[in-house]
């Protein structure tokens, strides 16, 4: 190989190298930043998955700060961020999602975990998530586990914490961070599929999608609620492509190592996903408002609003979930606040007919739309003020060019 080719490829690895690092510590930089603004006294957050990926790195950066404590759900806790330095102020509890019990016991250590230490900070994080390539077998409840963990063990987790906060009388704000995806605007979730995972039938092959749309549905119906009972201000946020394994577990080691470059130039790095997550809890409003989603650290919808027309499937989704879960057995037999006089107003708002009216991808072609005709508007406005300056630009011009002509 020539010497020229091989200087280029040295000074674009260092280049790569370089351009990585910088982005890693502004990530890192902007969380301590955050951190340092909205701790309080002691900052006390959950995680679960954080036995890797995002999860993991969100641990690893949250650990550095010296008044941030952590309860890491895991299901490999060996794998957790968690060392021999931190160990008094990161404990590790099994979670597996899987496992509905295993949810309530962890939803009890939250609790406990969040009502304790001095004022300041309150963060639950359902960052755990599933994806199947193929779809395989079905849970001891009869779902698949690409919906269990994804949806129903966060919905269980949060809604159980919900009732035991309001029973003890917890008045501590908490903000909820759950972790959606982009995909979920590939979601075919209506009323029919629906019906078929209440009986039992088997999924669409799109159970990823689904089950993250599934996570904004109950987001919207439920925050409200959530919030005034529970004093949990639950919000979503989709980190964006971020550089980890979740969902190439197939691909060999060594093809995953050659591709590190590409992934590094096409993807977010696991710094920058972590700090996504964590902004969606360290703002100002995070537990003063509700229902909001963010794609990285930018607000793109409130979902208690843009979700209004489909407040029927979401209404009918929470329904199958708590029954799916056994929610109301497991709270001492509560019913959910939703139906009657909410859905009744919704549906003053939104015509039976209609609230599947929209899918996702169109709402946010309209939100495109509008926001293009906003922006011509404005350039429309300013435009007669563009062509005086170009018109006085050619006339200064001219009048330079006569001076120099010799005639």
């Amino acid at each position: 190989m020539p010497k020229s080719i091989l200087v280029a490829l040295s000074l674009g690895a260092a280049s790569l190298l370089v351009l990585l690092e910088r982005r890693r510590r502004c990530a890192e930089g902007r969380l301590e930043k955050l951190l340092e603004e909205h701790v309080g006294e002691e900052g006390r957050v959950v995680i679960t998955g954080a036995d890797r990926g995002i999860g993991k790195e969100l641990g690893r950066l949250l650990l550095r700060h010296p008044r941030v404590s952590l309860l890491l759900g895991c299901l490999d806790p060996s794998a957790a961020a968690a060392g021999d330095d931190n160990e008094k102020r990161c404990r590790i509890s099994p979670l597996e999602l899987l496992d509905f019990d295993s949810v309530q016991r962890f939803a009890e250590d939250v609790h406990d975990f969040l009502s304790d230490g001095e004022p300041g900070l309150r963060m639950l994080v359902n960052n755990a998530g599933f994806k199947e390539r193929v779809e395989g077998d079905r849970t001891k409840y009869g779902t698949g586990k690409t919906w269990q963990i994804n949806f129903l063990g966060p919905f269980l987790l949060t809604e159980f914490l919900a009732r035991r906060r309001e029973r003890d009388g917890v008045e501590i704000p908490c903000s909820v961070i759950n972790v959606a995806s982009g995909h979920e605007s590939e979601s075919n979730l209506d009323k029919q599929l629906l019906d078929s995972l209440e009986v039992g039938c088997e999924s669409t092959g799109h159970d990823y999608p689904d089950s993250k749309r599934a996570l904004l549905l109950w987001t919207s119906v439920r925050s409200q609620s959530l919030a005034l009972k529970g004093h949990l201000y639950t919000h979503a946020v989709s980190p964006g492509k971020v550089d980890t394994r979740f969902g190439c577990d197939h691909i060999p080691e060594v093809l995953w190592c050659l591709s590190k470059p590409f992934r590094s130039l096409l993807y977010r790095s696991q710094a920058e996903g972590a700090l996504s997550i964590a902004a969606a809890g360290l703002r100002k409003h995070a537990t003063s408002k509700f229902g909001q989603y963010f794609r990285g650290e930018e607000l793109v919808e409130d979902l208690v609003v843009w979700r209004m027309p489909e407040k029927r499937l979401s209404v009918q989704l929470v329904r199958w979930a708590a029954t799916a879960t056994a929610l109301e057995p497991r709270s001492g037999g509560r019913p959910l606040d939703i139906g009657g006089r909410s859905l009744s107003v919704g549906d003053l708002l939104v015509g039976r007919g209609e609230e599947d009216r929209w899918s996702t991808s169109e709402r946010r072609w309209s939100t495109e739309i509008s926001n293009l005709s906003r922006q011509v508007s404005e350039e429309i406005l300013i435009l007669p003020a563009r062509i005086s300056a170009v018109r006085r630009l050619l006339i200064r011009c001219r009048e330079r060019l006569l001076q120099w002509l010799p005639f």
